[in-house]
């Protein structure tokens, strides 16, 4: 077989994404928008298995579940479907134990006489050019590494406008170009702030016509977001201010707001921290790493962000995207309190920065 492209261009993943490849036996999704690599993630699983909660055929592994036996992934490569079909299997996670794990499934696919029985698929943070995990899918010829970038502000125009358009809205011009310039780039936070635009107009079975979102619209339910405390927990998190840290959470437990929300606020700011720290450990001026970082810095929160760096050396943060990345897993398959799981999380990371 000759090489193969693994590491996908951000041309080609639409199509990859439309039908399955089942040349790949494996993938690996990674970058700074963990609401896009969930997505995409989710999109690849179900080009195999349609239900995603059924046990016979996915299933979910953390970084602490391969610790113990980097064999396991190889052996659930194997494993055969009590109902019959193919498998898959994801697991969260770049730390090292993921990296040996990976690294004995490849070689296994590599001898043809390995036939899986499983699309596997590595959900990752960001990855440095250099990171092992990333080396080991772009060099392999039968897995390939997806990057997931956070969407530039024409893409985010486009996402805002199709997805209102199924719900039979239109957005007036300067309604689309306050809200393209208020929201953050990552994809999971921006859907769930236009759903929420969607709920306020109402859906089309709640409408008898088409409807424009004007500027109006968007300035009220914006306006109610930024009331919500919800915002100030990754920064107190990452600043180690404990006390207002559990009176934030607190207050965002008794309002209503969704425990995974705060734990994807928390993994988009770390994931923040980790870029800039990334371009700091290749060697760029701290001013500048920040002056790159998309969206920008708000003024007011630039120095704030600064110090957060002197907390949060590139190692530390590592571990801190690992740890929100066990919390996600847990939260959603134990059974165990999503609103505890998240809470102690937060807390964690608010001592390690001390």
């Amino acid at each position: 077989m000759g090489k193969t492209l693994s590491a996908i261009k951000p041309k080609d993943v639409a199509a990859l994404l439309a039908k399955r490849n089942e040349h790949y036996k494996a993938f690996l999704i990674y970058g700074p928008d963990g609401g896009l690599v969930k997505e995409r993630s989710n999109i690849l699983a179900k080009q195999v298995v349609d239900d995603l909660t059924d046990p016979f055929n996915f299933i979910e592994l953390s970084e602490n579940d391969l610790k113990e036996t980097p064999s396991r992934l190889v052996d659930e490569a194997a494993a055969l479907s009590f109902t019959g079909g193919e498998r898959v299997v994801r697991v969260s996670g770049s730390g090292e134990a993921v990296t040996t794990s990976i690294k004995l499934l490849l070689n296994s696919l590599e001898v043809e006489t390995f036939i899986p029985n499983a699309l596997t698929i590595i959900e990752a943070g960001d990855l440095r050019k250099t990171a092992g995990l990333r080396k080991l899918f772009e060099q392999s010829k039968i897995a390939a590494a997806i990057p997931c970038y956070e969407d530039s502000t024409l893409d985010l125009r486009q996402l805002i406008t199709d997805t209102l358009d199924t719900e039979n809205l239109s957005i007036s011009r300067d309604g689309l170009e306050f809200l393209a310039s208020n929201l953050g780039l990552d994809r999971g936070i921006s859907k769930a702030e236009i759903e929420k635009l969607i709920l306020y107009k109402g859906t089309k079975e709640q409408r008898n016509e088409p409807e424009e979102v004007s500027l109006e619209d968007v300035k009220t339910c914006l306006t109610d977001a930024t009331q919500d405390t919800t915002f100030d927990i990754p920064s107190l998190s990452a600043n180690g201010e404990t006390q207002k840290l559990s009176r934030a959470l607190h207050r965002a437990e008794t309002t209503g707001t969704s425990p995974v929300t705060i734990l994807i606020f928390l993994q988009r700011h770390f994931a923040r921290l980790h870029t800039v720290q990334s371009f700091i450990s290749d060697g760029m001026a701290r001013d500048a790493a920040m002056k790159k970082l998309r969206p920008p810095i708000f003024f007011a929160q630039q120095r704030n962000f600064e110090n957060q760096l002197r907390k949060w050396p590139l190692m530390r943060l590592e571990k801190a995207i690992a740890d929100l990345l066990e919390t996600e897993h847990a939260a959603k398959r134990t059974g165990a309190p999503q609103q505890e799981l998240i809470e102690r999380a937060a807390l964690r990371l608010s001592v390690m920065a001390k």
